[in-house]
């Protein structure tokens, strides 16, 4: 009885340990001279070209959520904070439920950034 209730205690406390670490993704910034509407806008579109479904996006957040249609379990996640400089853009993600490695948004940050250049 009191193995029995040693093991409960043991595993409550890894559960515990589990549900309560938060996963932090790698992510790749830029700082970009727009406003954080712009950015947002061009990061959209950007999405959408590449086959992504957008999950959520919120202009007064600064957060886009989007899947790729392509591959199941595929999510990007694209969020904007104002800075005095402009818009910083931060990208992050996940596969398969595996953190992508950061360089994988390099592509995207220069749609993004041509997108913005080219709206000028």
């Amino acid at each position: 009885m009191a193995a029995a209730v040693a093991l409960l205690i043991l595993m409550t406390a890894l559960l515990t340990g589990c549900a309560s670490a938060q996963r932090t993704l790698p992510e790749r910034q830029i700082t970009l001279e727009a406003t954080s509407e712009q950015v947002l806008n061009a990061g959209l579109d950007a999405l959408v070209e590449r086959g992504f479904v957008i999950r959520f996006a919120n202009t007064a957040l600064g957060r886009i959520n989007a899947v790729f249609a392509g591959r199941p379990g595929y999510e990007v996640r694209l969020t904007t904070n104002a800075i005095p400089t402009g818009t910083r853009l931060t990208l992050s993600g996940h596969q398969g439920g595996r953190a992508m490695e950061p360089q994988r948004f390099d592509s995207l940050l220069a749609a993004i950034t041509s997108r913005l250049e080219s709206g000028r």
